[in-house]
């Protein structure tokens, strides 16, 4: 009876041995359950000194709550046995409001300068639930920070292992027998979240060192943990197909690539979902919310995001980013430059600053060689029509110019003619030439207008030209245009004006600036680079570089695994996995948008691809900008040409028309004239013939009549 007594009492143990371990009962059944934590158990003070060597901690913050009365000399005897080995010992009462609340400042404070903190909090079970939970709501957690909590009696409870994060470090110890401590850790699995597990144990002394197991090791293997990730629509990052049920199909991307390696190296699994705004988001607004996938992020409800996500300061303030998987610049799209008329482009081979000089020139040029022509017939007193030789040399110089033959020449003296040769050089191999090289190089690729390129060309195309600037929603390119300071904030303040600020995504950005032409996006270069290449580059022309800025994976603030993470992104990165993935991203381009000319004229010269746009593996794929760009010469481009010709035909029309019309008025003016200046001379004539004839005729009558007198009255002569 006796034997079966003792097997039944053996069979009995293990059941309830087995029982225990299959709820993880942490601890042996008291007898007595106090409302009040007085008294520390044997052997304590020694578990946590050995435990905090081994850990190691410099500093220990010891925290008794409202519901312990520690006896002083057990408190005191901890103290001591803390100091003696040379930690630091912090001793803090936070049974009244005030006193909690300044522990809670210490902790900020000490995740403000990342400065670690171990904290050991001696108090009862519900106690230690609302420590928590408090904690949890003043986002205290980082991996630098580790909460040591004391459980006296029973399990843990179910609220305490709910509230618990994975990013916060939580070790519980327990007392289950005499002078023997267990140590329990929420991170010491990868893929059980809100667990405890027994990771080590104090009998005298540690069972293995280090007292918790490092986040390296634990996180190496995730054991096929499913990871939910949000993921957006970005080319080349990720191409997203959104379906009617919310659901979302990755059709492929650089990032895609990424996560795919990290998976298969770091064993676990995911699953993208549609994120409820589709939008990175940029920073933590005033009324305390933080909208897109970062806001996810920061509230905890996912893991991580990996796409195009650029470290920014703001951000910094709500998430934790990895080591960088690209190293991008940004920049600001327009619209390619127009053509200029080619109606002008006989007048473009020299600017606008040369051509007052070439007129000078022509116009000078033959009062100065009438000058050495007639300047010997000055002092010589030679008489010679001067007006006419001035008229003479300045034909023939306007000829020479022109490149006429003309074989009049003004003069036959050497000095004459010397300074006929260098006109005719300097009109020739020196203006002529050089206007007719530059004429054809323009015919042979049409001139455009200026591109904008600079922030102050893109300030100065809003104000006075109409263009508008838009960013993508909550981006980081926003956060510098509302943040930044110079000439980011004057273009803060003329966005203001526009109607659209802000678009959905950087894609729907670039297809506005393919279909309107003073439109202008800000973003990364990278991402605005792909889009040229998909939507053809000849149609866009990219700014150069503005500014650095770089990308990574974004994780929750304390995430454990970020080094994890890190480790092999860096591999990824150092042997040029990652750029080549990037690369490959325009190799799968369809072959009618590859482009045909540089976008911008710096591109040619790039030649590295670490984090710079791929023009040069491109480059060498295509041919260059000295062969494709250029056109044959048609007559269309030279109908500059003939508008000339039709302008100098019609002002000599309108000098022929004049001439006639002022040969017909004199004309007319000198048939009027004559005939009534005839018949005036005719009328004096004819007066002056009457006037003779009667005076003869009276001289006639009178000695007439003088004779008959004379013969009458007189006496006669014999």
């Amino acid at each position: 009876m006796k034997l079966k007594e003792r097997l039944k009492m053996k069979q009995s143990l293990a059941l309830v041995i087995i029982l225990c371990a299959s709820v993880q009962c942490f601890f042996d059944i008291q007898d007595i359950v106090s409302e009040t934590l007085d008294r520390l158990p044997e052997d304590f003070s020694s578990a946590i000194k050995d435990m905090a060597e081994s850990l190691p901690a410099k500093t220990i913050t010891v925290v008794r709550g409202e519901s312990t009365n520690i006896r002083s000399q057990d408190i005191y005897q901890l103290l001591c046995l803390l100091s003696e080995h040379n930690i630091q010992v912090i001793n803090l009462d936070i049974s009244t409001k005030h006193s909690k609340d300044k522990y809670y400042n210490f902790v900020q404070k000490a995740l403000d300068i990342s400065e670690e903190r171990t904290s050991l909090i001696l108090c009862q079970p519900n106690e230690c639930e609302t420590i928590l939970s408090e904690l949890t709501e003043n986002n205290l957690i980082h991996r630098t920070i580790l909460y040591i909590f004391y459980w006296p009696y029973c399990e843990v409870s179910e609220a305490f292992l709910s509230t618990m994060k994975e990013a916060m470090r939580i070790a519980v110890i327990t007392n289950p027998r005499k002078s023997v401590f267990r140590v329990y850790y929420n991170q010491a699995t990868p893929d059980r979240l809100n667990h405890l597990t027994l990771v080590n144990w104090w009998s005298g002394r540690l069972y293995k060192s280090p007292v918790l197991p490092p986040a390296e090791k634990v996180y190496q293997d995730f054991k096929g943990r499913m990871f939910d990730v949000p993921v957006l629509h970005a080319p080349p990052w990720h191409f997203v197909k959104y379906n009617n049920d919310s659901t979302v199909n990755v059709t492929g991307g650089r990032d895609d690539k990424l996560l795919s390696l990290l998976a298969k190296k770091l064993n676990f699994r995911y699953r993208y979902y549609d994120p409820p705004d589709r939008s990175q988001g940029s920073s933590i607004s005033g009324n305390g919310t933080f909208k897109g996938t970062l806001g996810l992020i920061w509230k905890r409800k996912a893991d991580f995001f990996i796409g195009d996500v650029t470290m920014t300061w703001e951000r910094l303030q709500a998430v934790e980013f990895s080591f960088l998987t690209l190293a991008d610049s940004g920049a600001f799209l327009t619209h390619a430059p127009a053509k200029l008329s080619e109606t002008l482009a006989i007048i473009r081979p020299f600017r606008w600053e040369v051509w007052p000089l070439v007129c000078a020139t022509v116009l000078v040029t033959g009062p100065a060689l009438w000058v050495v022509i007639a300047a010997p017939s000055l002092w010589q007193r030679r008489r010679r029509d001067q007006l006419r030789l001035l008229n003479n040399c300045c034909w023939f110089t306007t000829t020479l110019f022109l490149r006429q033959s003309s074989s009049k020449e003004p003069s036959k003296t050497h000095k004459a003619r010397l300074v006929s040769v260098l006109v005719s050089l300097g009109a020739t191999y020196v203006i002529g030439d050089m206007y007719s090289a530059n004429l054809t190089s323009l015919l042979a690729r049409p001139a455009r207008e200026r591109p904008i390129g600079t922030l102050q060309a893109l300030e100065e195309a809003m104000r006075d030209r109409g263009y508008e600037l838009v960013v993508e929603r909550h981006s980081s390119s926003l956060a510098i245009l509302e943040n930044g300071t110079g000439v980011y904030g004057r273009l803060a303040r003329l966005m203001r004006r526009q109607r659209v600020q802000r678009v959905r995504s950087v894609e729907v950005g670039v297809r506005l600036v393919l279909t309107r032409r003073h439109v202008a996006i800000l973003g990364g270069r990278e991402t605005l680079y792909y889009d040229t290449e998909r939507f053809g580059s000849h149609n866009f022309h990219l700014s150069e570089k503005l500014y650095t800025r770089y990308s990574a994976i974004a994780l929750q603030i304390g995430c454990p695994y970020l080094e994890t993470f890190n480790n092999v992104v860096m591999t990824l990165f150092e042997a040029g996995i990652l750029a080549k993935m990037t690369t490959d991203e325009y190799k799968n381009l369809p072959e009618q948008s590859r482009r045909s000319e540089p976008v911008t004229e710096s591109d040619k010269h790039n030649g590295d691809i670490t984090g710079d746009s791929p023009a040069a593996s491109q480059g060498s794929q295509t041919q260059g900008e000295s062969t494709k760009a250029l056109q044959p010469v048609s007559l269309r481009m030279l109908r500059g040409a003939f508008c000339l010709l039709g302008i100098g035909h019609l002002l000599a029309a309108i000098a022929l028309g004049v001439e006639i019309q002022i040969h017909r008025r004199s004309k007319k003016c000198v048939k009027i004239v004559e005939p009534s200046g005839g018949k005036t001379a005719s009328k004096l004539k004819m007066f002056k013939k009457a006037n003779k004839f009667i005076r003869r005729g009276v001289r006639n009558i009178v000695r007439v009549v003088c004779r008959s007198l004379d013969r009458a009255l007189g006496p006669g002569v014999n």
